[in-house]
């Protein structure tokens, strides 16, 4: 990156980290042939910006983003990801900026996994709410799958609280889950027993027609997603 590009994505930043959405910003990141030193001079200046609460932050973002285009004349490309895609779905383009792209900012590590356990829990919620409602109308099957899908998103928020990141798989989940918080004796045995056996429950709810379903299955989920959002949110806390 030469002295140029340096002083002008510098300048952003400190435009960005001056504006009123300063404190939604998680990440920024330079891209593409500038950070890779393959630029010409008809080359755009790419940049990835991670953001956090959703699309209100990107679009003041990206105002923003023109606004600084027109008062400076500079060719600034921004594109915009959510800091969910750090953590939970990292797909190619944004694992390969991260690896090899340039860092010009970023929030404290810490910060941006409280944000993000945050964020599981109170998904988490929304579906162990969901689980609860179905099954009140008698759908087995739904509530089942709802109430354990509540219940991983409360353990990825766990695990998180300790490791960077996540795993790719529903039996890596409870796996990485058991060996963080289970072998060490640090949460009880029958939360991992009980996290296992419902994602068995789940698979059978989802993909086995002539499974035979409880409600007592459903409510024993429901209760388990409850016990790990709640354990979640107060070592969130600490």
């Amino acid at each position: 990156m030469d002295m140029e590009v340096k002083d002008i994505v510098n300048k952003f930043k400190e435009y960005i980290l001056g504006s009123e959405i300063k404190d939604k910003i998680a990440k920024i990141i330079l891209f593409g042939s500038h950070a890779k030193g393959t630029a010409t001079i008809d080359s755009d200046i790419d940049i990835l910006v991670f953001t956090i609460d959703g699309e209100d932050v990107e679009k003041s973002l990206m105002d923003s983003v023109y606004d600084y285009m027109l008062a400076h004349d500079v060719p600034i490309e921004v594109i915009t990801a959510s800091i969910d895609d750090l953590f939970l779905s990292q797909d190619f383009f944004v694992y390969n900026v991260t690896h090899h792209g340039v860092e010009i900012y970023s929030m404290e590590k810490d910060d941006m996994k409280k944000i993000m356990v945050r964020d599981l829990v109170q998904l988490a919620e929304e579906y162990r709410e969901s689980a609860r409602d179905v099954l009140q109308m008698n759908r087995i099957r739904l509530a089942i799958d709802a109430a354990y899908n509540a219940a991983e998103l409360a353990t990825k928020a766990l695990i998180l609280l300790k490791e960077d990141d996540l795993p790719g798989s529903h039996g890596g989940v409870v796996s990485l889950f058991g060996q963080l918080y289970i072998k060490t004796k640090e949460l009880d045995f029958e939360l991992g027993r009980n996290l296992h056996l419902a994602l068995k429950l789940r698979n059978e709810a989802r993909y086995k027609p002539h499974a035979i379903l409880s409600r007592a299955e459903a409510e024993h989920i429901l209760e388990l997603a409850a016990d790990l959002i709640s354990i979640a949110l107060e070592r969130n806390k600490a």
